[in-house]
């Protein structure tokens, strides 16, 4: 069943620490990628073959998936952002929209695979190079291999749960499983993207990328801190909502 989230913006961190690498919103980034699916686009328009074309407006699709992934992948995250699931738990998770574009990514990767071996049993007209009859069927690989771990990292719990117990999660970055006894410092870290270090007594500590919490690292420390340190009121953490109160609560005062 999907999980459905809502993004909220508590004042229990100043919103100083940027969560963009290098502490800037990446537009060139975007601006690269937003037109790189223009590229082989214009070229299909202008090429007259039609296996030619196939194949490139199946890298404009995956391009364009790209584009779209990177865009959502940016703007899950803001300073001081909290995003949480709606029932059960307090759980930190990622938007909707990241976690469909990073299934959608892989079976995009299949898709110019795909295109090409329709054009090499039907003998379209192409272009010849080893790039593009060999290009393809590598990024379908590395899609694969993709999808694969999408599949396996549904095993672990989605974003990460806060519960009575401890910390439990996260899916699609370095996992996580301790108890509060285990459980010490808590800080964001960076430069090069927003993440969160975890210490856990004799372990290396585990550090998480931000986006998989679909929240700012700044405020996710806050609130696992004030917990590790509040035993008493962890009876909360039964209900998402209620535990954030509690904690924006405490954390303003």
């Amino acid at each position: 069943m999907p999980m459905n989230t809502v993004a909220r913006s508590p004042r229990i961190v100043d919103g100083s620490r940027s969560v963009h690498p290098n502490g800037r919103f990446p537009t060139a980034a975007l601006v690269v990628v937003g037109v790189l699916p223009l590229v082989p686009l214009l070229l299909a328009v202008v090429d007259a073959r039609p296996g030619f074309r196939l194949v490139l407006l199946s890298l404009t699709v995956y391009a364009a998936t790209l584009a779209v992934a990177l865009w959502f992948w940016v703007r899950s995250m803001r300073e001081r952002l909290i995003r949480i699931a709606v029932t059960g738990p307090l759980r930190f998770a990622p938007p909707g929209g990241v976690r469909t574009t990073q299934w959608l990514i892989p079976m995009a990767g299949l898709l110019p695979a795909a295109m090409t071996y329709l054009v090499q049993i039907l003998g379209l007209p192409t272009m010849s190079s080893r790039l593009l009859d060999w290009g393809p069927y590598l990024l379908a690989a590395v899609s694969l291999v993709s999808l694969g771990r999408e599949v396996m990292s549904l095993r672990r719990p989605l974003g990460l749960a806060v519960d009575e117990r401890g910390l439990h999660g996260v899916r699609r970055s370095a996992p996580l499983e301790a108890s509060w006894e285990e459980i010490g410092t808590v800080t964001p870290v960076g430069p090069y993207g927003p993440k969160l270090a975890v210490s856990v007594a004799g372990r290396a500590p585990v550090i998480v990328d931000a986006h998989h919490l679909g929240s700012d690292p700044a405020a996710v420390a806050a609130v696992v801190s004030f917990f590790r340190d509040s035993p008493e009121q962890r009876h909360t953490l039964a209900d998402g909502t209620v535990a954030m109160r509690t904690a924006e609560s405490a954390l303003r005062s």
